[in-house]
């Protein structure tokens, strides 16, 4: 189960598809996972500024029982952007940031389920939530901030997930 996560995860994802349908909804975003030993480094990026990505970030898909944990880490991102010297990342494990995902036989779901993982926002601090499916050639994702001890969202896509199609295996 990890090796189909893992190569299905990894690769050059974009949503051209939905931004072009939608223009109003959604930004046209590039993803590029791309494999470090056991762990994805990953860079997301508005199509139109490829070379500055907003969002780095490092993952680690592990086994447990029936179900996928991604794990989560901080890392000196201004070190790396750009896929710079990714070997010598230093990780700190984020635990209340990981996702479970689990396998239906066609794609892995998974969410983080919880109020734990907290992310600056401007000036205030919020409270992530991630809902994911990945299947072999697309990747379907929804990051969303909200408003500690509330409902209230505050950043992140009110209008459903990011569709990504697979352009490159890696």
């Amino acid at each position: 189960m990890i090796d189909k996560f893992r190569e299905w995860f990894e690769g050059t994802w974009e949503n051209k598809v939905q931004a072009f349908t939608y223009p109003a909804r959604f930004a046209m975003v590039r993803i590029i996972h791309k494999r470090v030993g056991d762990y994805f480094y990953g860079e997301q990026a508005y199509n139109y500024q490829l070379h500055s990505p907003y969002r780095t970030f490092v993952i680690e898909p592990v086994e447990e029982g029936d179900n996928i944990r991604i794990k989560n880490f901080t890392f000196d991102k201004s070190k790396h952007r750009g896929f710079k010297d990714l070997e010598s990342l230093e990780l700190t494990p984020k635990p209340e940031c990981d996702n479970i995902c689990t396998f239906n036989g066609i794609e892995f779901r998974g969410s983080n389920n919880h109020c734990d993982c907290l992310v600056p926002w401007k000036d205030e601090m919020t409270y992530l939530q991630t809902d994911v499916v990945l299947g072999k050639d697309y990747y379907n994702v929804v990051d969303r901030g909200f408003k500690i001890g509330t409902a209230e969202q505050i950043w992140g896509s009110k209008h459903g997930s990011f569709e990504f199609k697979k352009i490159s295996p890696s």
